[in-house]
């Protein structure tokens, strides 16, 4: 062996990836982001070797669209379904009523999630009229009761104070994933 070859460190070189769906939301954005790049490069390769017209929609794994066409869009799609009389004015409405069917999926998902949110706050509200039915008034305390429930209801804020909290972080979180991994707008190389 020549000296060269000795002095590098043995590397295991490219490995095949299994296919399987990745259950780390954080390397499945980043997966799909590599993955759709390089899948429109090699379209953008194939439309300038070959001489093709292509169109291609990929939805993200958080359902936000990205597009790719060359030449365009609209020439691709009339040449696979014929000449349909849509204006140019139609196919934007198109697209942007798909944009809006998409943002409303979500907010709905986000509203039912809520609402469950509501339900069981309103149980919880419930349990605690019960419960409030069986105890005398707070005039009627004494000082060393006064004193715990002034310990339960500190211990209870904290609880609350720290809950806000860690929701505020994961919505900061899935924020700055979106923004991070989803900031192209669905406007693909060709501009549509």
């Amino acid at each position: 062996m020549s000296r060269r070859n000795t002095s590098r460190g043995v590397t295991r070189g490219r490995q095949r990836v299994p296919l399987a769906r990745i259950e780390n939301e954080v390397q499945r954005l980043v997966t799909f982001s590599k993955w759709r790049t390089g899948l429109f490069k090699k379209a953008s390769e194939m439309s300038t070797l070959c001489g093709t017209e292509i169109a291609m929609v990929v939805f993200s794994p958080s359902a936000k669209p990205f597009s790719f066409s060359n030449p365009d869009m609209n020439t691709v799609l009339t040449k696979y379904f014929g000449e349909i009389p849509i204006t140019e004015a139609n196919v934007a409405e198109h697209i942007i009523r798909a944009h809006q069917d998409v943002k409303m999926r979500a907010m709905t998902s986000q509203i039912n999630v809520l609402e469950a949110l509501i339900d069981e706050e309103m149980l919880v509200d419930q349990a605690l009229r019960e419960a409030e039915k069986g105890r005398p008034s707070i005039s009627d305390l004494q000082l060393p009761e006064l004193q715990s429930m002034k310990h339960h209801m500190e211990t209870l804020l904290d609880q609350v104070t720290e809950k806000l909290n860690m929701i505020s972080i994961m919505g900061a979180q899935s924020q700055a994933m979106e923004t991070r991994f989803g900031a192209n707008d669905g406007a693909g190389p060709s501009g549509v």
